[in-house]
């Protein structure tokens, strides 16, 4: 039983220079709505689901394009896979760039500094859900289970499935089209 987590190809965005943290709401609304365009996938992403049994994907817009440009059609679509929400915090007279911003909310969210739409306790909580709901579907299935989803929930997904026994055979990073493969501890096959 293998388990592939797979974050979405770059989303197609317009080029936003600096910008006060006021103008962040409307840019993470965009960033929410935004597909990859023209973001081809990696060798790397299309060699890892050669052979899947099923694909699970968040509702988002970015990650359903990106199954589709792998060419491969969602068996479940589903929210409690999508990223957890930004907060947008108050700083006055800094401008920053969006992607900035962006880790600097994410920054305050994870210290619990900042408050958003889902705290990091709710969004663990999402986490262990959807790793549950992985975990079921794996059992399921003789192929492997992908998930296409998201960088900071794929890696939550990914302390709930390991604490479930799941081992991290391979990683290939964080950015886009990263690939992390994980097997039931017990169940890999020898290479």
């Amino acid at each position: 039983m293998k388990m592939i987590l797979m974050r979405h190809g770059k989303p197609a965005l317009k080029d936003f220079t600096a910008m006060a943290s006021a103008a962040m709401a409307p840019w993470i609304a965009d960033y929410d709505r935004s597909e990859i365009g023209t973001n081809a996938p990696t060798s790397e992403a299309m060699a890892a689901v050669r052979n899947i049994g099923l694909a699970a994907t968040s509702t988002a817009p970015r990650a359903l394009t990106s199954l589709t440009a792998l060419g491969i059609a969602p068996t479940i679509k589903d929210s409690v896979f999508c990223e957890a929400a930004l907060p947008v915090v108050s700083v006055p007279f800094l401008r920053l760039s969006p992607f900035s911003w962006a880790l600097v909310f994410r920054l305050l969210w994870l210290f619990r500094l900042a408050r958003g739409p889902e705290s990091y306790t709710q969004a663990k909580q999402r986490a262990h859900q959807a790793a549950d709901r992985l975990a079921a579907l794996a059992g399921s299935t003789s192929g492997s289970v992908l998930l296409l989803g998201h960088g900071i929930m794929n890696r939550l997904i990914a302390r709930q499935l390991r604490r479930q026994g799941w081992a991290e055979t391979s990683s290939g990073g964080s950015g886009y089209w990263s690939v992390a493969v994980y097997e039931k501890a017990g169940r890999r096959r020898s290479q």
